[in-house]
């Protein structure tokens, strides 16, 4: 970048949302401002009842398969360009989207790591090398960018940019707490985001822990149970292998990295089961109508031998809060604020003609930048605060 905080570019003519299920319809939901200053917004989905929520939104629907490169390259010579495709479909092989895309005038966003060729996959140690493959292109791709993966990220440089100390090796940890439930169901449990996808992450994928730079993974199937002191409660948790514990090790500073994962009573109880089938028949994501309370909370702790004490930020959402004012759960509104915040850096900065492939560990920021993300966060109301009280540490792992 050249160093300006402009703010008033509109580097992309089209926005096209690619996957309208959980976080694509949240995204819509939440992004009126911002899509108003692309010329054309385009909703894709191989699913035609995904798309009938929006057919009276003012964008263009389109009924096709994004994994199909035939498909993608017609789509694509329709659109005005430039453009930016949103990736939000579930289980596709990113690295072949993004070639599919690389002849066009098109940047490319997504928030989560790639398949492989192995439809069974789901190792980080496996998926984080193939979703990084190298591609050549003229334009951004921002891989891996949600909360978490992504917005994380963006909170522990920023704290660490803060730190006198430049070359002490920092251990960064990712805690999440969410506590959704939803009516009283004696056979399910309410939960944010994909039951497949959190079903994978938690009972398949193993653990994952970056140990002196370096990711570590467990060998068995499945993450390790945990303890985690979160305020004045001790909370079942598991320690989770993630796509931003993986990206931590491309942030110089950052030697050691955890994310501890826990939700409600009723989910924890399902996710100990040693059935994962079962376990995804009895999860499910509440429907609008249909009450749901409680917080959800995401924290980035920051902690090194030359610290005093740990640094803690917090991001707190209040489920019920945002179903009332928005339609979305807290999950979806804290990740599709997030994919805003980088909407907003691709549109309206100079990154969006920086030609980088890229996650939030390794996107360039000097210290000039940092007052965009700062603006822009605030005008989205995405809000961090100090975490200190929560006195968040494992208790037992």
């Amino acid at each position: 970048m050249n160093g300006t905080n402009s703010t008033d570019r509109r580097n992309y003519r089209s926005l096209i949302i690619a996957g309208t299920g959980t976080i694509g319809t949240s995204l819509v939901s939440l992004g009126a401002d911002l899509f108003s200053l692309f010329d054309h917004i385009y909703a894709l989905d191989r699913n035609e009842k995904a798309l009938e929520p929006l057919q009276h939104s003012g964008i263009t629907c389109c009924c096709g398969d994004i994994s199909d490169a035939g498909y993608v390259n017609t789509f694509l010579r329709q659109v005005p360009g430039p453009s930016l495709l949103v990736n939000l479909c579930a289980g596709t092989n990113n690295v072949r989207i993004r070639n599919s895309l690389a002849g066009h005038d098109t940047a490319y966003l997504d928030s989560c790591a790639s398949m492989t060729d192995d439809p069974d996959e789901c190792r980080f140690s496996r998926l984080m090398p193939y979703t990084y493959s190298s591609i050549k292109t003229g334009l951004p791709h921002w891989l891996c960018w949600g909360i978490n993966p992504g917005l994380v990220e963006i909170i522990a440089r920023r704290m660490l940019a803060t730190l006198t100390e430049k070359t002490c090796g920092y251990n960064v940890t990712v805690y999440e707490f969410d506590r959704l439930t939803g009516p009283d169901n004696q056979d399910k449990a309410a939960v944010g985001w994909c039951p497949e996808a959190l079903v994978e992450e938690v009972m398949l994928a193993p653990t994952m822990v970056l140990e002196n730079g370096i990711p570590l993974e467990e060998s068995g199937a499945g993450t390790r149970y945990c303890t985690v002191n979160w305020g004045s409660e001790a909370i079942p948790a598991r320690v989770v292998g993630h796509e931003d514990i993986w990206n931590l090790a491309d942030i110089p500073a950052v030697r050691n990295g955890r994310f501890y994962y826990g939700l409600s009573p009723a989910v924890m109880e399902i996710l100990a089961m040693d059935n994962p089938k079962k376990a995804r028949d009895m999860l499910y994501i509440p429907r609008h109508g249909q009450e749901i309370t409680g917080l959800e909370q995401v924290a980035v702790q920051v902690d090194g031998r030359t610290m005093a004490a740990p640094r803690t930020m917090v991001w707190t959402e209040d489920h019920r809060e945002t179903w009332k004012r928005f339609g979305v759960n807290a999950v979806q509104y804290q990740t599709a604020k997030s994919l805003l915040l980088a909407i907003m850096l691709l549109q309206r900065t100079d990154y969006g003609f920086l030609p980088l492939s890229c996650s939030a560990s390794n996107l360039p920021i000097s210290s000039r930048q940092w007052p965009l993300f700062e603006q822009f966060m605030e005008e989205l109301d995405i809000n961090w605060q100090d975490g200190a009280a929560l006195n968040l540490h494992p208790l037992q792992e």
